[in-house]
């Protein structure tokens, strides 16, 4: 599904990558390097970060004409995660929401991560302030304090497929099987 996606793009971008099958054929590969020479990128016919990214920035929400009238709060991070999903748990009785704002590398990966599973993944858990964070039992240095860790699930996956994805894209995995989420964290 992962390749459909990026023929899809590369036919977007108007690189050819012949039929949309989700094949890695001659076709599919000359696209891939033809759009990574046009982007001053290695021509490696593979798509990782950087690709990944150029391939795919223009699936990011546009900003609105007037930034202003968009809440700050509902901003598209990733084609598949706002900034409401990563927001502090405490409800505002602690913060505003975002004593920090979410590390963009594990936002990318995490974007990765989705897109791989082909399947949403719920963050429980983004960002948190010091009193929530003790509430809820984290750990005083924890990750959540700097917006470089998630709690996440993938209702159509298991924990150990979201931590195999996640593994994969380089994020460090804790698995909580009993309660059906992982940790997530860069």
């Amino acid at each position: 599904m992962y390749l459909k996606l990026i023929q899809e793009a590369l036919e977007k971008a108007g690189y050819s990558p012949g039929a949309i099958d989700g094949i890695d054929g001659p076709l599919t590969q000359n696209a891939i390097k033809t759009f990574q020479t046009d982007h001053g990128l290695e021509p490696d016919g593979l798509v990782g970060p950087l690709t990944h990214t150029a391939l795919f920035q223009n699936d990011i929400a546009a900003e609105p004409e007037n930034p202003a009238d968009m809440p700050l709060d509902d901003q598209q991070l990733t084609p598949h995660f706002n900034r409401q999903a990563f927001k502090c748990c405490c409800e505002g009785r602690y913060c505003n929401g975002f004593p920090a704002e979410m590390n963009p590398e594990l936002l990318r990966r995490l974007e990765n991560v989705h897109q791989v599973l082909d399947t949403p993944i719920i963050v429980t858990s983004g960002v948190r302030c010091p009193i929530r964070n003790e509430e809820v039992g984290g750990i005083p240095n924890s990750r959540h304090l700097v917006g470089a860790a998630v709690d996440c699930y993938a209702p159509d996956r298991s924990v150990h497929e979201l931590a195999a994805a996640a593994e994969d894209q380089g994020l460090g995995v804790i698995i909580y099987e009993n309660q059906g989420f992982c940790h997530l964290e860069i």
